[in-house]
């Protein structure tokens, strides 16, 4: 008998032993926001700041050591001070605590995942603008010209 797409992709994933249904640092953020004394006009603003420190996080090697509970309480927590917002009158340390608190873990350890995230944040957007910076300085050298480089659609137009 033949099989479906669906069962080979299976076959392969079992082969490989590789689990889909793992818990990654998403999975914490309704859990998290939930419990943190946020205005309620808030929680999506932070929930997305959170999401996207996860996405950059995920890129970068040097957060394989910290669990998705961890990056999850610290993506929240560098979105919070990102925004400069003060829940209900918590101020930056409070807020750790209360996070530590929230995921049971160290207060120094939340506070270190935190401060890393932040920093691959300002990195990345440092490397941002310097490619941005690169492109326009080519950008310039070529006449300012915008258009993009075409690929010959002619097998006559490409020199072998």
């Amino acid at each position: 008998s033949s099989l479906t797409p669906q069962h080979w992709e299976l076959l392969v994933l079992e082969k490989l032993k590789w689990d889909l249904v793992s818990v990654i640092a998403n999975d914490f953020l309704p859990h998290i926001l939930h419990r943190l004394p946020l205005p309620a006009d808030k929680v999506e603003l932070v929930k997305k700041h959170a999401q996207t420190f996860i996405a950059l996080c995920a890129t970068d090697y040097t957060f394989v050591m910290y669990p998705p509970s961890m990056i999850a309480t610290g993506s929240i927590g560098a979105a919070i001070h990102g925004l400069s917002l003060s829940p209900n009158g918590f101020g930056g340390e409070a807020i750790t605590e209360l996070l530590a608190g929230t995921t049971g873990t160290e207060v120094d350890c939340l506070k270190a995942c935190q401060e890393q995230i932040e920093a691959a944040l300002a990195e990345s957007l440092k490397q941002a603008s310097q490619s941005q910076q690169e492109l326009s300085a080519k950008a310039a050298a070529y006449g300012g010209s915008q258009q993009p480089t075409g690929t010959p659609t002619d097998v006559t137009d490409i020199n072998l």
